[in-house]
């Protein structure tokens, strides 16, 4: 099972590609490849969890095919997510602009519902040498909630999910 921040960044690079963007986990092995289009790399800027944030207890749900009673335990982090808009130079600044757009609206509707946007902040495009793309900071202010049951037989909380995560 992935943490929860892998758990988030999967949920979000899903959200991206399903609006036709291309989405990659920043830093991870052949995202800076070359591009024909528009690619958002997801990465961590910073992120924050409390204690009073961890294992908050939500109640008793019912499984419907079992019958059986879980108590249920949610749990919050807040997280400062980078989306860096990288465009090749083929496209312009255009596509960048473009995949800036799309990316409001995946913020807006696209997201799962245990993703909560606060803000969405961007730098002024450059040309990265590094890359030889275009480029355009972006960070995603977020609140992600996870939850967890324990069975009625006192079973150790399962894995924290991702609430109505996305599937890719």
């Amino acid at each position: 099972m992935n943490n929860g921040l892998e758990q988030v960044k999967n949920a979000l690079i899903a959200a991206l590609e399903a609006a036709g963007l291309q989405a990659r986990s920043a830093f991870s092995p052949g995202w800076a490849q070359e591009y024909s289009e528009p690619v958002v790399a997801v990465g961590l800027r910073s992120g924050e969890s409390r204690g009073d944030a961890f294992n908050f207890y939500l109640g008793i749900q019912e499984d419907p095919k079992t019958l059986k009673q879980q108590e249920v335990y949610g749990m919050r982090l807040e997280l400062r997510l980078s989306l860096d808009i990288y465009s090749p130079a083929q496209g312009g600044s255009a596509g960048a602009e473009h995949a800036l757009v799309l990316l409001h609206q995946v913020m807006l509707n696209g997201l799962p519902a245990g993703l909560k946007p606060e803000s969405l902040q961007w730098e002024e495009m450059h040309w990265d040498e590094e890359t030889e793309m275009f480029l355009r900071r972006g960070e995603l202010s977020c609140c992600a909630h996870f939850t967890a049951s324990v069975s009625e037989d006192g079973a150790l909380l399962s894995d924290f999910i991702l609430k109505g995560r996305l599937s890719k």
